[in-house]
């Protein structure tokens, strides 16, 4: 339904985002970290665990949303997932955050566990939450509107774990750094159920598919599979979510031992790129009510490309220059997550005026599936490139080589990895014009008129 949506409707929507970002955060922000400075593991065994994960997400996310896609329940067909889940995925967050009195060996498998429990239940919540924000209401605008609010929210999500994760891991660890993050992992999980439980009881599921009968599940994945724009807008997830992953891997790493001014706290560099990025999330919706969102996405790649790769130029002890940059590369990177969902919901009304079938679910997990792709090879790029420079971990001393690699690899990849997403971006075909006219056919369709219409043919 073309309906308009209430700001609490937008503003309960928006927490679930919050919720899963409390734990989406504090993998790309801290993990590598928590792994290498406090857990123990090297960074070859790091990037092992990233990448096995990514295979096992390559079996789950298709099921889940194939699983997904044909839920129904009195209480929606989305909406029960977060329900249901949001406490047993807010237990593997604590538990990965967690160092347990094993083996080395032990240690290492607990770790490979633990991590691909949590992004198993990160995509049996996420693939749901992704599908909610198509269903609200068929309203190109109302989606972007809605999609700004949620990515300002979420970005708060970040903030919250930048700004209060490691000082609670301090006051609360007492000196020991494990049982601090154990102990701020706990308070995050708590805060992310409750969330959840809002997002649930303050959101309504409205817009029904043209068809949702006698589905097949292998058809359905090929229609997705086959969907251009579709390909087009995973293949720029997973470029600028590595991009982005290697990143916010090495965020701790550069300011720990690039920065020269001690004085100035982790939580404080990660804070102002997230209060950056809130103010970017919130302005999105006024972006593209003055341009082709298609171009305006592009557009933010590059000048995202150009901040990274200013940045590199500045010295180490110019801790200001450092913070005020990394303000504005928050303020135009997070500017697109808004866009991303939107585009998906999208990609999604294109398939379905294609096929004759909605699947929302199975389009959210393989975006997903492309997110969290793109999570593990930015994070196995970024662990590989610390050892390949040779990174000690243990929180050490490091070489000047160390240094050098630690700050190209955070300046110039992404940099890379933004103008390649610009070019992949420019690609699709969904511009203003054609979006508004592929709303008005479902609408139609929808209301009766015209059912056997064939479109895109």
């Amino acid at each position: 339904m073309d309906v308009r949506l209430s700001v609490k409707e937008k503003i309960g929507f928006s927490v679930g985002d919050m919720a899963g970002n409390f734990v989406y955060q504090s993998v790309v922000l801290l993990l590598a970290y928590y792994y290498t400075d406090v857990y123990g593991l090297d960074a070859v065994t790091v990037t092992g665990i990233f990448i096995f994960v990514r295979v096992f997400d390559a079996i789950t996310d298709p099921l889940v949303g194939v699983l997904v896609d044909r839920n129904q329940s009195r209480w929606g067909k989305y909406r029960p997932f977060l329900m249901f889940l949001c406490v047993p995925y807010a237990v593997a967050s604590v538990l990965v955050f967690t160092v347990p009195d094993f083996s080395e060996q032990g240690k290492i498998i607990y770790a490979y566990v633990t991590y691909a429990l949590l992004m198993l239940l990160f995509t049996a919540t996420n693939i749901p939450y992704f599908g909610l924000g198509s269903v609200m209401t068929s309203s190109v605008s109302e989606r972007i509107s809605l999609n700004s609010y949620r990515f300002v929210a979420a970005t708060g999500g970040g903030l919250i774990v930048a700004a209060c994760v490691l000082p609670l891991a301090d006051i609360l660890g007492a000196g020991d750094k494990a049982v601090g993050y154990q102990q701020a992992m706990i308070v995050m999980a708590v805060l992310s159920v409750i969330l959840f439980m809002i997002c649930v009881a303050t959101t309504k599921e409205r817009v029904e598919p043209l068809i949702d009968e006698n589905r097949d599940a292998k058809k359905e994945i090929k229609q997705v599979l086959k969907n251009d724009q579709w390909r087009l807008l995973g293949l720029s997830v997973l470029v600028l979510v590595t991009s982005q992953t290697i990143k916010g891997t090495l965020f701790a790493y550069y300011i720990n031992y690039y920065a020269k001014d001690a004085g100035i706290a982790l939580s404080l560099f990660l804070s102002v790129w997230m209060i950056g990025g809130m103010f970017g999330s919130s302005l999105s919706n006024k972006l593209t009510q003055l341009m082709c969102k298609r171009n305006a996405w592009v557009m933010l790649c590059f000048i995202s490309a150009a901040l990274s790769a200013l940045t590199y130029f500045i010295s180490a002890s110019a801790m200001m220059m450092i913070l005020v940059m990394q303000f504005f590369v928050g303020f135009f990177n997070q500017m697109m997550a808004p866009l991303i969902t939107s585009t998906m919901a999208e990609v999604t009304d294109y398939g379905e005026l294609k096929n004759k079938s909605r699947q929302d679910g199975l389009i959210a997990s393989f975006t997903l599936f492309m997110l969290k792709v793109g999570l593990a090879v930015g994070g196995a790029l970024a662990t590989y490139f610390l050892a390949f420079y040779g990174y000690q971990s243990g929180g050490v001393a490091q070489t000047q080589e160390t240094i050098s690699g630690i700050l190209l690899i955070f300046t110039l990849a992404p940099a890379v990895g933004f103008v390649i997403t610009g070019l992949i971006i420019s690609k699709i075909k969904l511009d203003r014009t054609t979006v508004v006219e592929n709303e008005q056919r479902l609408q139609t369709l929808r209301m009766g008129n015209a059912k056997n219409e064939c479109a895109y043919e």
